[in-house]
């Protein structure tokens, strides 16, 4: 059989991620069922990008003259979901600033302020990524666990258009040192 000069095959149709997907937070499993539950962030625009950072060392020896296969281990990883929340609430706003707060009390207005520090309670169970894989009926899920976003707020607006806030949420691990994200990716029947 000769080789093909692009990777299109007759199955290909049925691997491709679509559209922007949804983002969920403190999203559930039930293996049973195969079903997951969780609270929609909202609409987004501009899709969403998950990014799983590995930091890895190399082992040096003596007498080995470049890497060596089973010589590279993994010293950390970090994954990290950026999503264009369109949809703006307080509790949204809330999200993208680690270690805040919404007063309720004011009946006018929810009123968002620092505490000054950031809590455990401030992380997510964690924060999910929904999207549709053409060939299958099941979406494909990333659950990024103990989420936070670290990085502050930015919103810029525009004449003639809605504002679009970037916010990025990291995982962090637990007591348990597991590394702190799911992919769930559908079986394909």
């Amino acid at each position: 059989m000769a080789v093909q000069t692009n990777g299109l095959t007759a199955n290909s149709p049925l691997h491709y991620l679509m559209d922007a997907g949804a983002i969920y937070k403190n999203l559930t499993y039930d293996a049973l069922t195969g079903d997951f539950t969780g609270t929609l962030l909202g609409a987004t625009s501009g899709g969403n990008e998950f990014a799983l950072t590995q930091e890895t060392r190399v082992i040096e020896v003596d007498g080995a003259k470049g890497q060596r296969k089973g010589h590279v281990v993994i010293d950390s990883e970090v994954p990290s979901l950026t999503i264009n929340l369109k949809e703006l609430t307080a509790s949204n706003i809330a999200l993208a600033i680690a270690g805040s707060e919404i007063d309720t009390t004011d009946t006018n207005y929810d009123i968002i302020t620092s505490k000054g520090k950031i809590e455990l309670t401030d992380y997510l169970q964690n924060i999910g990524f929904v999207a549709r894989l053409s060939g299958s009926s099941k979406p494909v899920v990333i659950v990024i666990d103990n989420a936070i976003s670290l990085e502050g707020l930015t919103i810029a607006t525009t004449d003639k258009n809605e504002a679009v806030v970037p916010v990025v949420f990291t995982g962090h691990e637990d007591e348990t040192g597991v590394a702190p994200y799911k992919i769930y990716f559908p079986k394909m029947v």
